[in-house]
């Protein structure tokens, strides 16, 4: 298993902001925001868009 602590999502490279908008099931736009929201941790990002998935 690896620590998703020390990834990092880089919003300037276009395939990986399409590579975590679709594995996350959310926009380009709303990754971008997320980064914005809560900087660019995948950890961070993950538990900013939790929400969005939870029923």
């Amino acid at each position: 298993m690896f620590d998703t602590d020390s990834i990092r999502i880089n919003i300037n490279d276009v395939t990986e902001l399409k590579h975590w908008a679709k594995k996350f099931g959310v926009s380009r736009n709303e990754i971008k925001s997320a980064v914005g929201a809560v900087g660019d941790s995948l950890t961070a990002v993950k538990q900013y868009l939790s929400p969005v998935h939870e029923a």
